[in-house]
């Protein structure tokens, strides 16, 4: 079982060391930025642009729950998907007035789509620990790409860590170490293919996404 190898690695393995920023590298999975949608232009502090992100998605999903649900289960490698998230945004323009947004700019997919699967996964009034740590006995959830098969791993090999990760204030220390926390999870699901390397954003929003489409899968199968 996939959550027992991994409590019995990470047992073994050194704690790992705070960092301001663990995963350095910006952006690691080019498959999700294809056709980047347009969004709403954001404050450069990224703590303030972090958090204004989350208040437009938090709109957003208020607005739109089914259609936000729709995109964030798709394939994001699609066209239907890039085409869904600039829908998504271009179709709430009245949330970017709402959160004190002006002009527009291109923005990354998964920046977006992982704020808007962090509200999503808001919206159940079940913690997300319990959720998370009953999905990762149910069945896997199709993933898309290398980096997006790691974070699948990370969701159901150490549900804890990345629940707690994803209740964390974005760009806060707590978030910081709860990353760096996750450094040997990251490191053992990724095998012999390599180090995955992220920002703080990156990570957290492949954690969000991938964490919603295995609670999504779980109700697939629960509904069968």
């Amino acid at each position: 079982m996939i959550l027992a190898s991994l409590l019995l690695a990470l047992q073994a393995a050194p704690a790992a060391q705070q960092q301001p920023e663990p995963f350095p590298a910006p952006w690691p999975d080019p498959e999700r930025e294809m056709g980047r949608g347009d969004a709403p232009v954001v404050p450069e502090d990224e703590q303030k642009a972090r958090r204004t992100m989350a208040s437009f998605a938090e709109c957003v999903v208020a607005a739109s729950p089914a259609k936000v649900s729709d995109v964030l289960v798709r394939d994001f490698r699609t066209t239907e998907y890039r085409n869904g998230l600039r829908n998504l945004s271009r179709d709430n323009e009245g949330c970017a007035r709402k959160v004190g947004l002006s002009g527009r700019m291109r923005m990354g997919n998964l920046s977006f789509a992982g704020a808007l699967a962090e509200e999503m996964l808001e919206q159940d009034q079940e913690p997300l620990l319990k959720r998370l740590s009953m999905a990762a006995l149910g069945p896997a959830a199709a993933s898309y790409s290398w980096t997006d098969g790691v974070a699948m791993c990370m969701a159901r090999g150490a549900p804890h860590m990345v629940a707690a990760a994803l209740t964390t204030e974005v760009a806060s220390k707590e978030e910081r170490k709860a990353l760096a926390e996750l450094q040997p999870v990251a490191d053992i699901c990724s095998g012999e293919k390599g180090k995955l390397e992220a920002s703080a954003l990156g990570l957290r929003s492949m954690l969000a996404t991938a964490s919603y489409r295995l609670l999504a899968a779980q109700k697939v199968e629960n509904d069968a």
